[in-house]
């Protein structure tokens, strides 16, 4: 039975039982007065009524039995009109309240065959709970359509980005098979191009898995750690030649993991489109929080793309970046390890002349303080 039938049958029920209690007490009250009033007749001593005109006795039904079965009938009959209307009442009502849910279920089984597009509409004229629903539905289905967005243009973005290395491998075996007695040095030139091929295979998948793990909203390690000494490892153990600028002291709690990964894809871009040019890092305090910089000397990056450059896949010289083996995922992970830890990225100019890319942390603090229980 649908919702209409229920809500007529319980509207219905309720009109017969709230009849039934009344007659019930109508009925018991009007017996006790009939018996109050036969009493007060037999303490008087009434004599019985004269027997009528053509010598039958009158009539053996007291005024007080007529009495009752009028309010009997009167209540059966404004009973039954009662409960015909309270039925064909509840049977609009609910007509009316199921019309927008069965829109609602309709709009719900089109976006369950795959189709996100479709959206709920509630006017003025609907309750304010169905308003409420259908905005809350609305909502969700905006997020889960720019999610299902995100992932395929991801899928699309990573299936170009393997299809690249992938190719260059195959020719360069195809070409190694097509001789019949390859020279040692066609084999080691052959073996070195797929071997930088795959490399780049690799770092993409690292950056993918890096970028999984991440989605699935993973907390980070927290452990408190030197601020200084933290970052002054880290561009001590690189290879390039970054220089260190300010370094403010204090300690801070980071999954250092994590937050290396970060420093490290910032040094990474820098060194890349810095080329033989300067790059810094610095940190600095700004309350509870610490600010970290990796400036550069290279050509900069425009202000209309200083927030695009956060996106996956993202490259503003496309060419360039894969010949370094760049995949476009660096900053995008840098994005979505600070967010982790609760801070912000950004971009802007450097006074090296370049872009400069800050990002802060929270739960700094500028004492130091003894860590060697953390170590």
């Amino acid at each position: 039975m649908g919702l209409r039938g229920r809500l007529a049958l319980s509207i219905g029920a309720i009109v017969v039982v709230a009849f039934g209690i009344v007659f019930v007490a109508v009925r018991a009250q009007m017996a006790d007065e009939a018996s109050v009033i036969k009493q007060e007749e037999r303490h008087e001593h009434r004599p019985p009524p004269a027997a009528g005109e053509d010598g039958e006795e009158g009539p053996s039904i007291s005024p007080i039995s007529d009495a009752q079965s009028d309010v009997e009938k009167t209540f059966l009959l404004v009973g039954g009109a009662t409960l015909i209307a309270a039925l064909l009442a509840g049977y609009l009502l609910a007509a009316r309240t199921a019309s927008p849910l069965r829109q609602f279920a309709q709009t719900a089984s089109e976006i369950d065959a795959g189709d996100l597009t479709p959206r709920l509409r509630s006017g003025p004229g609907d309750a304010a709970e169905l308003r409420i629903l259908a905005e809350a539905f609305n909502h969700m289905l905006d997020r889960l359509d720019r999610a299902f967005a995100r992932q395929r243009q991801f899928v699309s973005d990573a299936s170009h980005e393997l299809r690249s290395p992938l190719t260059a491998i195959r020719g360069q075996l195809e070409v190694l098979a097509r001789q019949e007695q390859p020279s040692a040095e066609e084999v080691r030139r052959v073996e070195t191009a797929a071997l930088r091929e795959m490399g780049r295979v690799e770092r993409l998948v690292e950056d993918m898995l890096s970028l999984a793990r991440l989605d699935e909203g993973v907390g980070p390690a927290l452990r408190e750690v030197s601020a200084a000494g933290f970052l002054r490892e880290l561009a001590e153990a690189r290879e390039g030649e970054e220089k260190l600028g300010d370094l403010a002291e204090g300690t801070i709690e980071l999954d250092p993991d994590l937050v290396a990964q970060v420093v490290r894809n910032l040094l990474d871009n820098a060194d890349r489109y810095a080329g033989k040019g300067q790059v810094v890092l610095s940190a600095r305090a700004a309350g509870s929080s610490l600010v970290v910089s990796v400036d550069d000397a290279g050509p900069g990056i425009p202000a209309e793309d200083r927030e695009r450059v956060f996106d996956r896949f993202h490259r503003r010289d496309s060419a360039r970046d894969r010949a370094s083996g760049g995949s476009g995922l660096g900053l995008g992970i840098a994005r979505a390890i600070v967010s982790a830890h609760g801070g912000r990225i950004w971009v802007g100019d450097s006074p090296l002349g370049g872009a400069r890319v800050s990002f802060s942390l929270p739960r700094y603090s500028p004492k130091m303080r003894d860590l060697s229980a953390n170590a």
